[in-house]
């Protein structure tokens, strides 16, 4: 049958959907087991038409995803589909349709998508598809974070040619309005007493187990989402940072391997490494889309980075370098090359911080990224110390709610360079995409966080700059004792270094003959020291599933380091095909034939996502994806031995679905679009105006040829603060403290901590000689007192006053802390 594209523009209706469109509806049923997630996706499909046809869905799964299961229900007959080498599998598809039959075909879209194509749907009938995968939930904030993603940020496409990887991505179609919604529901189980479960994104009903604290179950708190944003939900419990191991059975696979994950949570002294100079070069993007702030009117990404910055300025530590780099079209820098941080660059770089806009156009991050990396750490040192031979370390922070076309370009890059700079990455608001922001920190062997819209990002970034001040575990080994291991991820030669007190968790595939209990031991050095941490691999059984999660996870793993170590794809399509997981290299199709068969001409229709923000200006094709997700299995489960290393042994069970409709966050979804925002004009969307600038010698120096215009900031005019300084008490007093530590008491001061002048001075203990020691006890007391909710935001730059504070009059510490609880009375 012959397919007829319905026709599109530029990936998205020009007005409005058809009619016609064939999704009615999204539910999504998670099972949650600690960090473990299991998503199933079901998607009813209808066609309202006179003729058969081709519906084509590209939607988002997080990028961590193992895509391991796919069923067609069409008509009266439920078909499961098959792995298939991806070729193949799209040459069955495509029989089928020729031949009248109808067909589904699944395979991966690009980074962080999938693509659904359902065939020969006859004239008024149903269809629905199920779709199961298995992902690995991040810990943020003590908490387990489960992401369920419901539509795609268009991806800005650079100038410059794309990688294959890149420019295989499949496009979306996209509307302002969409007339189906998600439903959605959670099963969670943790190894220990669940205390908290929230959304910041979505109302939630919880249901209590009264019978286990460690279990219960949390669905949408009204009837229908729009599926326009991420749906987030955060769980708490009691043995958060304790190891865990998670164990499958042979039996639960065909082939009678085991799949085993384990989570090592090291935690060290702190240390510091004095022979080392520490650069610190923070690249924010200015893009268009970081002045979106949606329709919910919280503040605009670019607003949270400014703050962001204030406080990471306040918080480095004295003597290092630093650098601001902001980036659009175009990018420009704050200095020429990375300045000593002393009073005057701290500043100017103040200054320049409260001037930042989201000003600077589209999303070009490969020339700044090219730009910052090449710039030799040696000559730098050599030039603002003069002295050879200093041992230097390079941080780089990324800030961006960015998704671009060209992302393997940017990974590969800062891969090249990651023996000499360390890469720490944040997606700032909804949409921010997470194939970039991850894939940059694994190749950067640094670490990735998302702050989305709603969320405080000071506690975020100061938490990662307290990371990247710390020495890391590196030479990192795994010795799995008597376990047989067939396959591992990290893969032995890319181990990433491991971080103080943060969840390390590795995959491992073992053998048919392997044992299942003994203990498995990382090992690395912190500055040249031997350190090794231990966990117990002791079976628990348990009635929970796994429906396959370790296996899928371990393979998805195990396949994700192969591709990014180059290449291996028969590797790839072994394990693919093996552990039936969706790759690069497999995919999935289901055949339904009929008897009685199609004919005539076939109609493609795409359905269309919610974007999210303004319309990407973008020299290139747009990319993009849509969707949403989620599972629910239902079953008992005999309660854990107490022990702090748990092992959950995971078996098969049934599934079931708990009724729900599609719905939208606080409205229903068939009498209120998506997004009211509409189109904006390219000329808006991605391109604000840009702020006047003076011309300099720095801006005339000719280019490198794939390097984007630049422009030193500190050769031309500085903005001025705001009038009155900031509001917010935290980022007033940060705006005050000295680059050394201390705060000077002036009337700024008095008013930050809401005191007079003469108050704080007639305080002061008899015994304190220094006007500025007491002035410091009594901004920390503050902080302490009155932003004790912020304690981690502000807890560098309390580090840092302590340290000064105890070099006045050879204060120790103990003299420090009983000054400021001293001070401390007076709030």
């Amino acid at each position: 049958m012959r397919p007829n594209v319905w026709g599109l523009l530029n990936g998205l209706y020009p007005n409005k959907p058809p009619d016609d469109i064939p999704l009615i509806g999204v539910k999504a049923s998670c099972l949650l087991l600690n960090t473990l997630a299991e998503v199933t996706i079901t998607q009813r499909y209808k066609n309202n038409s006179s003729n058969p046809i081709e519906a084509i869905y590209v939607f988002p799964v997080d990028d961590e995803a193992a895509v391991n299961g796919f069923t067609a229900h069409l008509g009266q007959r439920t078909v499961r589909g098959v792995i298939r080498e991806k070729e193949k599998a799209k040459q069955e598809y495509k029989a089928a349709l020729d031949e009248g039959h109808g067909a589904a075909l699944l395979e991966t879209a690009g980074p962080g998508s999938l693509s659904v194509r359902l065939g020969n749907l006859a004239a008024g009938c149903e269809a629905e598809i199920c779709i199961v995968y298995s992902t690995l939930c991040p810990v943020e904030d003590n908490a387990i974070v489960l992401k369920v993603p419901t539509t795609i940020k268009e991806r800005y496409m650079p100038s410059a040619p794309l990688q294959a990887s890149d420019a295989a991505s499949e496009q979306p179609a996209y509307s302002s309005s969409v007339a189906y919604g998600l439903s959605l529901d959670v099963d969670i189980y943790m190894s220990g007493k669940i205390s908290n479960v929230s959304s910041s994104t979505h109302p939630l009903s919880v249901s209590n187990d009264p019978d286990d604290g460690s279990h219960c179950q949390a669905k949408l708190g009204v009837e229908k989402v729009a599926m326009d944003g991420d749906v987030i939900i955060r769980v708490k419990h009691s043995d958060l940072h304790k190891p865990v191991v998670f164990l499958s059975s042979q039996a639960d696979v065909d082939n009678g391997s085991a799949g085993l994950m384990l989570s090592f949570v090291p935690e060290f002294e702190e240390a510091s490494d004095s022979s080392e100079q520490l650069e610190f070069v923070f690249l924010i993007d200015r893009s268009g889309s970081m002045g979106w702030s949606g329709n919910s009117g919280k503040s605009r990404p670019i607003d949270q980075c400014r703050d962001a910055l204030q406080l990471f300025l306040r918080s480095l530590p004295e003597g290092c370098l630093f650098n601001i780099v902001g980036f659009g079209s175009r990018f420009e820098k704050l200095f020429s090359s990375s300045r000593l941080y002393d009073s005057t660059s701290l500043e100017e770089a103040t200054r320049h911080v409260a001037s930042l806009d989201s000003n600077m156009g589209g999303t070009e991050i490969l020339a700044p990224l090219k730009s910052i990396l090449s710039e030799s750490s040696t000559s730098l040192l050599e030039k603002v110390f003069g002295k050879s031979g200093m041992k230097s370390s390079r941080k780089l922070f990324l800030l961006t709610d960015g998704a671009v076309g060209n992302t393997q370009q940017v990974i590969q890059t800062v891969k090249e360079h990651a023996g000499n700079t360390q890469v720490f990455t944040f997606g700032v608001g909804d949409g921010a995409a997470s194939d970039l922001v991850n894939g940059v920190a694994r190749a950067g062997r640094g670490e990735s966080c998302f702050i989305r819209h709603g969320e405080a990002i000071d506690e975020k970034v100061i938490t990662q700059l307290g990371k990247a001040m710390q020495p890391v575990l590196e030479d990192v080994a795994i010795d799995w004792g008597v376990l047989e291991v067939d396959e591992q991820s990290p893969l032995k030669i890319n181990l990433a270094p491991v971080f103080n007190n943060t969840p390390y968790t590795v995959f491992a595939l073992l053998s048919k003959a392997s044992q299942h209990q003994g203990q498995v031991v990382l090992s690395g050095k912190l500055l040249g020291k031997e350190q090794r941490f231990t966990v117990d691999v002791t079976p628990w059984t348990t009635t929970r599933t796994d429906c396959r999660i370790l296996h899928s996870l371990a393979a998805k793993q195990v396949i994700r380091g192969l591709q990014e170590a180059g290449g291996a794809s028969k590797k790839v399509l072994d394990l693919s095909l093996r552990f039936e997981v969706a790759s690069s290299e497999a995919s999935f199709v289901a055949v339904e034939e009929r008897e009685e068969r199609e004919d005539g001409v076939l109609k493609t229709i795409k359905v269309p996502l919610s974007p999210i923000g303004p319309s990407v200006v973008t020299p290139g094709p747009m990319l993009g994806p849509i969707f949403s997700s989620s599972c629910c299995c239902r079953c008992t489960r005999r309660a854990a031995p107490p022990c702090a290393s748990r092992v959950l042994r995971l078996r098969s069970c049934s599934q079931s679905s708990s009724k729900g409709s599609s719905s939208r966050r606080s409205a229903p979804v068939d009498s209120v679009s998506t997004k009211s925002f509409g189109m904006v004009p390219m000329s808006m969307a991605e391109s604000a105006p840009m702020l006047p600038m003076a011309k300099s010698r720095s801006a005339k120096k000719a280019m490198r040829q794939d390097e984007a215009p630049t422009m030193a900031f500190a050769e031309r005019a500085t903005a001025e603060l705001p009038a009155g300084g900031p509001t917010d008490p935290l980022q007033a007093l940060a705006s005050l403290q000295d680059v050394s530590g201390y705060w000077q008491l002036n009337e700024r001061l008095a008013q930050a901590v809401q005191m007079s002048k003469d108050a704080i001075m007639t305080s002061r203990p008899s015994d304190v000689t220094i006007e500025s020691v007491w002035s410091t006890a009594i901004a920390i007391a503050f902080l302490q007192r009155k932003c004790g909710e912020k304690r981690v935001a502000f807890s560098l730059m309390e580090k840092k006053a302590k340290m000064w504070m105890a070099k006045q009059d050879g204060m120790s510490s103990e003299k420090v802390d009983d000054l400021i609880t001293c001070a401390c009375k007076l709030f």
